[in-house]
């Protein structure tokens, strides 16, 4: 789809102009007090406080470019896991990965990872209650009694772990309060759609020792039918894509005194879910074609009942314990947060999404972690605050795939084996110093120190009947400096303007699904020179609030993953990693919230990106000729994102208060694929979803009716251009409703 540059030229040109009157603010962030009550009639922009730089402060004194959605916030857009905050902040674009369960990908500002290998870190981390996690597999975690979810953009790694080259997700689940409470929903909607959600709090030692204990059940028939009738049984068609999550957290809280405060928040999650179906839109020259000529439908065709022979799944079984400690301590706060988390991971896939034979896969991914950091906070004196820590973090994780191959359509499919696996280890050490030079302007000065090594294995595809392949065993190691230096300026009391310059660093690693030796690598850590300049404001006795940010981000060594042919008889592609590109993206930001009355908000953003290879050689077809690719676009990185709400609260008196929300999200048009074949361009798309809210005059139960995708907007979330073999898409969810009843007792 083509647009019209003029227009945009006079969007942009608009844009900065109202930027230049500090034209911004937080998208749909609301605040939330820690009981998560409902929220009076607005007067005014409420305050956010945020943890960005691991304390808490408000966010308009936050000198970091962020964008927090509260609780509240989360349950009135029927937001129930980390896919649905897909365009709620600027240049963030977060989608399912089809084929893997509850799996996402998360780009900001054109960078991220869609690629499901464990041996592959994201871009963008993930953190859970101060918990990396570091796979894109079984990352879209669910959003019920969630504190708030910050989204940081741009790299995060003083403070943050590990690999937050282009930003983080800082994730942060509800307290005990110590108060006997209870909370929950109950969904029910089209295709099926059964959602329950329930907390329930109580002291058991007043003052003590609180427990809280949260589930989340989450059911739905799945947006296709699979009209296959073949095989065993003679099957009649049947709803796919059906989903079936369960999870449950039990928090304690332990405070034996002023200055010590314990916390241990458990996890377990399990799912029992259908893979989103993969569409086949195949060319006519390729290889599943050629043999098995099965149906092939348009590229972003909204396509809901079609055959394929495979029922994929997954099955994921998760437990987890966190343990959080607070100490004050002299003139500071001891703080340490150390996590255990395993995973079990069954999928299986029909990969090519037709009743042919031809390319099914059966995964099975344990995977462990154990990360723990103590850090300190103290203020040193009236003018200097300090945080100061170390890091650890181990990861298992091994992989066994059997792909079964009929690719000549011989009838008779060959079952294919491989082994893979990886010990990952991550040291740490970090401090930041933040000095009020004078009552106005102030110096940041931060850096971490990262050492990191991986011992890695891999068994190469043969047939099954000739057992495993030998091992072969890789390891090695990497390390880094990255340095942070901002300075912020306090313009008013009611404006801050700040820069900052920080560098970003993502390690080295393997290519688990390389079908070669010289294919598994390794390849070499990538890093990135970040630099941004902001403002944040608020006007008119806090009626307005805005917040605008440029930036530009240097990546050298930027690591690319490629799906391409293969050289091995045994296995006709591969995916790999490699050090392929050095790349410049830059652009503007831009957030507005403002309460021109009382009881209406009027919620903007806006982000645009120009995102460039400066240098792109590589071999993408494995003809064994590097090509320079430089003037290919870089995937998932759309020029213009944009996001509206609007919220009215009308005042019922003693039949309570109706809340009316419409939000509508604007992605432009975008490649898909890292080897920026052109059957992975889409076209821009509108989202649009509404709701009204019931709440009752004694404020203890509500009842919200919605619709999701109210325009029915259809358009791809994710692409694979498989060599000379076959193409696939998934697409995204149809318009659907539902009403909820929830209570806070």
């Amino acid at each position: 789809m083509m647009k019209s540059k003029s227009l945009l030229a006079n969007v942009s040109i608009l844009a900065c102009g109202a930027a230049s009157c500090a034209f911004a603010a937080p998208a749909f962030a609301q605040d939330a007090d820690e009981n998560g009550a409902q929220q009076e009639r607005s007067v005014g922009v409420p305050e956010i406080l945020v943890t960005a730089r691991k304390r808490v402060e408000p966010l308009q004194e936050a000198p970091v470019a962020v964008t927090a959605l509260s609780g509240e916030s989360l349950d009135r857009i029927q937001a129930t896991d980390l896919s649905d905050l897909s365009g709620r902040a600027p240049n963030v674009t977060i989608n399912q990965i089809g084929n893997f369960g509850s799996s996402v990908s998360v780009f900001i500002r054109g960078i991220g990872n869609g690629d499901p290998g464990s041996t592959v870190d994201p871009s963008v981390g993930l953190y859970v209650d101060g918990i990396y996690l570091p796979r894109t597999v079984n990352s879209s975690l669910d959003l019920f009694d969630v504190e708030q979810v910050e989204i940081l953009r741009g790299p995060q790694g003083t403070l943050f772990g590990r690999n937050t080259t282009a930003g983080a997700i800082n994730y942060r689940t509800r307290r005990p309060t110590g108060e006997t409470a209870a909370r929950g929903a109950i969904t029910l909607g089209s295709f099926g759609q059964r959602d329950i959600r329930v907390s329930a709090e109580t002291a058991l030692v007043e003052d003590v020792l609180a427990f809280k204990l949260s589930a989340f059940s989450q059911e739905h028939d799945g947006f296709f039918t699979n009209t296959f009738v073949g095989g065993p049984g003679n099957r009649v068609s049947r709803d796919a894509g059906r989903s079936r999550t369960f999870s449950l957290r039990p928090t304690v809280r332990f405070t034996p005194t002023d200055t010590f405060e314990l916390t241990i928040i458990g996890e377990y999650y399990n799912e029992n879910s259908d893979n989103l179906p993969t569409i086949n839109i195949s060319q006519p020259g390729q290889l599943l074609q050629v043999f098995h000529n099965p149906p092939v439908f348009e590229a972003g065709a909204e396509v809901r009942e079609f055959p394929f022979n495979v029922e994929g799944f997954s099955d994921i079984e998760v437990f987890g314990v966190t343990v959080e400690a607070n100490w004050e301590v002299g003139p500071g706060t001891l703080t340490s947060v150390s996590n255990y988390r395993d995973t079990t991971d069954f999928n299986n896939n029909d990969t090519d999404g037709t009743p042919a034979s031809f390319f099914e896969t059966l995964r099975e991914t344990p995977h462990e972690q154990f990360s723990s950091e103590l850090r300190y906070d103290w203020d040193v004196n009236e003018n200097i605050d300090v945080i100061a820590g170390v890091f650890y973090f181990r990861q298992e994780f091994f992989l066994q795939r059997d792909t079964f191959l009929d690719i000549t359509n011989t009838g008779t499919a060959t079952e294919l084996r491989s082994q893979g696996g990886q010990t990952h280890r991550n040291y740490a050490a970090f401090a930041q110093i933040d000095y009020e030079l004078t009552d106005r302007l102030s110096l940041s000065l931060g850096g971490r120190y990262t050492y990191e090594e991986k011992e890695f294995f891999s068994s190469l595809f043969q047939p099954v009947a000739l057992g495993i392949a030998p091992r072969i065993n890789l390891n090695d190691d990497w390390s880094n400096f990255g340095p942070k230096v901002g300075l912020d300026y306090r313009l008013t009391d009611d404006a801050l303007i700040y820069g900052t310059f920080s560098r970003g660093f993502k390690s080295g690693g393997f290519s688990v699904r390389g079908s070669t030796a010289t294919a598994l690598g390794p390849f070499d850590e990538e890093s990135v020179d970040a630099f941004e300049i902001g403002l944040k404001a608020d006007w008119f006795d806090n009626r307005l609030r805005t917040n605008i940010a440029f930036f530009q981000s240097n990546y050298d060594d930027l690591q690319r993953t490629v799906i391409r042919s293969s050289t091995d008889p045994n296995n006709p592609q591969e995916t790999i990693t490699d050090n392929a590109a050095n790349a410049t993206v830059r652009g503007i930001e831009m957030e507005l919230t403002a309460v021109p009355i009382d009881g209406l908000q009027i919620d903007f953003s806006m982000g645009y990106i120009d995102a460039q290879y400066d240098e792109f050689l590589a071999d993408l077809n494995n003809d064994g000729i590097v090509t320079d690719n430089s003037a290919l676009p870089l995937s998932r990185a759309p020029e213009w994102t944009l996001g509206a709400g609007v919220s009215y609260n009308a005042d019922l008196g003693d039949a309570g208060q109706l809340t009316f929300r419409g939000d509508w999200i604007y992605v432009d048009e975008q490649n898909l694929l890292a080897n920026g074949a052109a059957i992975g361009e889409i076209p821009s798309y509108n989202v649009l979803d509404a709701s009204i809210r019931w709440d009752l005059p004694d404020d203890r139960f509500h009842v919200t009716a919605f619709v999701k995708n109210l325009n029915d907007e259809i358009f791809v979330t994710s692409l694979t251009n498989v060599a000379a073999l076959f193409n696939f898409n998934q697409i995204s969810p149809p318009r659907r409703y539902g009403i909820t009843f929830g209570f806070e007792l």
